[in-house]
């Protein structure tokens, strides 16, 4: 009797062991980082101030997207956003599969032509570097969960 309760406490400890394993680490601190990109739109030039993410599904499903605070190299807090995410460069894959590896993404910020037109181009390249400046300290992502 006291072998087969041993067995029985084995088994759920062994299931719970697994579950923690296989559950997805939210509060983790990743690496994150921003990037400046340029595109065009109808109002002329466009500075896009994208955050990206790479992220390792270890949920049982396809995952969308993530919720993440975003930091600086102390932990301190600069803004939180919802990442998408896929698997290729072009977006074109709908989720990141089980087990496996992600790009997350999201405009931060943009800049576009119509600042130009508005204050010149001295004043929106003056504009993007000072943006630029203080997105670059964006080092940590703080994952808070996922959207599936």
């Amino acid at each position: 009797m006291m072998i087969s309760k041993f067995i029985r406490i084995a088994k759920i400890i062994f299931l719970v062991s697994i579950a923690v394993s296989v559950t997805p680490a939210y509060s983790k601190n990743m690496p994150c980082n921003v990037k400046l990109e340029f595109d065009s739109n109808s109002k002329g030039s466009v500075a896009n101030y994208v955050l990206s993410l790479q992220l390792k599904n270890t949920t049982g499903r396809g995952v969308s997207g993530a919720s993440v605070i975003y930091m600086d190299e102390n932990k301190k807090n600069l803004g939180n956003t919802l990442l998408y995410c896929s698997t290729d460069d072009n977006g074109m894959t709908e989720t990141v599969r089980p087990g496996s590896y992600g790009q997350c993404v999201s405009v931060l910020q943009k800049v576009d032509g119509a600042f130009m037109s508005a204050f010149g181009s001295q004043k929106w390249t003056e504009i993007v570097n000072t943006q630029l400046a203080i997105l670059n300290g964006v080092a940590l992502c703080e994952v808070l969960g996922f959207a599936y």
